[in-house]
């Protein structure tokens, strides 16, 4: 299921939904100054060093190469784009002796064998960081009792940043009121006329985002799903936007 998610984020990052793109890149961070810095064997920080700069730009053209249907990795072909444009810049200014790597060995040899133990490395760091198999499995489960799942949030989800901030902010209103929250808790679905009045967004669109309302609120509501947070996919400054 985590790879599921992960893949879809890719997919609309890669179909030019760049608030996906941007808050993918940005919950990376830390795997990125990791990579970097293993590689550079020492510590790197933002805004100091190059090298970060560099393997943002590499993570960055990873997600437009990846392909899931090829059957590898994503943090596999991650870490080999990072890699070897790091390794390009430490050529040039030749100021670091590279790892193992034999002047006489081809690049795709250096990295063929690389991405196996890429992958099963980053599945491990992904669980330990955030959580997140778990976290995912629980939320599955949550929204089953709605009638949701994670493919349906991917078709329903609001193709407009507009339409997306509207549904988000309706959400937050909706989160903020535990009377409100209780009735979608007991009755498994939206107290339509009372987010009509409280937010003046017509009924109609509240029942057209239905699916996306309800998936939101279940991340804001509950602390144990707040590190899916970005699979709201909203920019923070719309979400504090007034509704539209």
């Amino acid at each position: 299921m985590q790879e599921l998610l992960i893949q879809q984020t890719l997919q609309q990052a890669k179909s030019g939904n760049e608030l996906v793109r941007e808050e993918f890149i940005k919950n990376h961070k830390p795997f990125i100054l990791k990579v970097s810095s293993n590689l550079c064997r020492r510590y790197l920080t933002w805004g100091r060093d190059d090298e970060l700069s560099i393997a943002l730009v590499a993570f960055n053209e990873a997600i437009d190469k990846y392909e899931p249907g090829e059957g590898a990795s994503f943090y596999g072909l991650a870490k080999t784009i990072m890699t070897r444009r790091l390794i390009d810049h430490f050529r040039k200014e030749s100021k670091y002796q590279l790892l193992s790597l034999s002047p006489s060995e081809s690049d795709s040899n250096d990295f063929k064998n690389y991405d196996s133990e890429v992958s099963m490395e980053m599945y491990q760091e992904t669980e330990q960081n955030y959580d997140f198999a778990e976290t995912v499995k629980s939320y599955v489960f949550a929204l089953a009792e709605y009638g949701i799942t994670l493919e349906d949030l991917v078709k329903v989800s609001p193709k407009h940043r507009d339409s997306k901030a509207t549904l988000y902010k309706v959400a937050q209103e909706l989160s903020d009121r535990d009377d409100l929250l209780q009735y979608l808790t007991k009755n498994k679905c939206l107290p339509l006329k009372e987010l009509e009045l409280l937010t003046g967004i017509k009924r109609k669109v509240l029942e057209r985002g239905r699916k996306y309302l309800i998936a939101t609120v279940l991340i804001l509501s509950d602390p144990d799903f707040m590190s899916l947070k970005s699979f709201t996919q909203m920019d923070p400054i719309t979400s504090r936007k007034g509704l539209a």
